[in-house]
């Protein structure tokens, strides 16, 4: 299907023509933001609410589709792909974000018209009005959220986690994600009091800040004093548990532990490492993302050592006494903050991510010291890529072995600890007050391993 010919910088059709390329093209939305000159030319207040709309349908999509297939008198034909997206687009505004349903009508007919012909838009007015006068029975109707799930997605996780949590996991990935500020050990108390006010946060972890922060993340305090930045707060989990476990298996100070972050962009790892004092040089592949990395260390006023190479390929004049892997994966922990993943087709690549995951690690194995430490991190919740690759090296590494993390090394770590010792956080696991607002986070998979002598 061509895109379709946008009139007079319109959101709402920008958005069904997106919508074509997101659902039935399984393209990403990132990506088709950043090459769409329709949206680029967009009002920020119109990109803000064609964000929320592609994010809330992506979210709702199934559950809208059923709506709309209510009010029919004999089911749209999934076939028709400009209808379906027509009715997804409009349910989604009357129903979740509560736009009048008389403009949404109104606008949907207007274009309905010049896009599939006045039979069908004649259809599109009486199935939004009828849901527009049943607003309330829609909203209450029995629905479950995992049916927003694709469906390769939804047997994956229900058979690895169950069918609560699943439940859970989605039902937090519905929400609009919050903003988790990482705090350095340089900002004073009163900065820090004063940051914590100005984005009505509350402390979730030590030094880990949460809030609902709408505007732009330079607005900030203390943005160019460089003692704060974004990161997930299971993310930042990582890097405190292996500054605890060096306590432990150095003698020496942080600044001589000779310490390399593998796939280090945007740099929120190596902050955390740089901001305890050790010396860390940081690889990353992409010339991008590198980009991204050296602004940030900038910011942060860190003296970063950042080589552009190939994890897999890296081959140092020396060996390591840690490395930290946060590797290159399907990234389905994040739903919540991506949700094109409730949309995604099996991914094609999972092979090939597990092919690089083992090359990785087995190339990490070759530069390490005796006795050195190896961190695996991934931001998926697919046991193909965490659980089972650990399993796959170990089998075929016999000189490493597996650091259990404790159940005191972490506030609320004991539900993520897995009887091998692993952590393993799921998006539902941390619950910070009563509202649920702020429950909640990424989804995590957490491996420390060390070499024997």
């Amino acid at each position: 299907m061509k895109p379709l010919k946008v009139y007079k910088k319109n959101p709402r059709l920008i958005a069904i023509n997106i919508w074509i390329l997101l659902f039935y093209k399984n393209r990403a939305l990132d990506k088709i933001l950043n090459t769409s000159f329709d949206f680029k030319k967009l009002e920020t207040r119109d990109k803000s609410f064609l964000y929320l709309l592609l994010n809330t349908a992506m979210r709702r999509h199934k559950h809208a589709e059923t709506i709309y297939n209510q009010y029919s008198n004999f089911g749209i034909d999934k076939k028709n792909r400009l209808l379906n997206s027509i009715l997804t687009m409009a349910t989604v505004e009357i129903i979740w974000l509560k736009i009048p349903p008389y403009a949404v009508i109104d606008e949907a007919v207007k274009y309905s018209k010049n896009l599939i012909g006045e039979k069908q838009a004649k259809l599109v007015n009486a199935i939004l009005r009828k849901i527009a006068l049943n607003i309330d029975e829609c909203i209450k109707s029995t629905f479950d959220n995992t049916r927003n799930l694709p469906e390769w997605l939804l047997n994956s996780w229900t058979s690895s986690y169950g069918q609560e949590n699943v439940r859970e996991i989605v039902n937090i990935a519905m929400s609009r994600p919050p903003l988790d500020i990482v705090v350095s050990n340089r900002i004073s108390k009163t900065q820090f009091e004063e940051l914590k006010s100005a984005v009505q946060g509350i402390e979730i972890f030590p030094n880990v800040l949460r809030c609902m922060f709408k505007n732009p993340v330079e607005t900030i305090p203390y943005y160019s004093d460089g003692v704060w930045w974004i990161q997930d707060a299971a993310s930042q989990i990582a890097c405190n548990l292996l500054l605890s476990k060096l306590k432990i298996y150095f003698s020496c100070e942080n600044n001589l532990i000779k310490v390399l972050d593998m796939c280090s962009a945007p740099g929120g790892k190596t902050a955390q490492l740089l901001d305890n004092g050790m010396d860390v040089i940081s690889i990353e592949k992409s010339k991008f993302r590198s980009k991204a990395f050296l602004t940030n260390m900038k910011r942060l006023n860190f003296n970063s050592k950042l080589i552009n190479v190939e994890a897999e390929l890296y081959k140092p004049d020396f060996d390591y006494d840690v490395i930290l892997i946060d590797a290159p994966c399907s990234a389905t922990g994040t739903i919540r903050k991506n949700a094109d993943i409730f949309i995604k087709a099996p991914p094609q690549n999972l092979n090939d991510f597990t092919s690089l995951q083992d090359k990785i690690l087995k190339n990490a194995s070759k530069i390490l010291n005796k006795n050195g430490l190896i961190m695996y991190v991934t931001c998926s919740l697919q046991k193909i890529e965490g659980e089972r690759r650990i399993e796959k090296f170990l089998h075929e590494n016999k000189n490493f072995s597996i650091i259990p993390f404790l159940d005191d090394e972490y506030p609320q770590i004991s539900r993520c600890i897995t009887e091998e010792g692993f952590i393993r956080i799921l998006p539902n696991h941390f619950n910070f007050n009563d509202k649920n607002v702020m429950d909640g986070s990424d989804g995590f998979f957490i491996a420390l391993l060390k070499m024997e002598k």
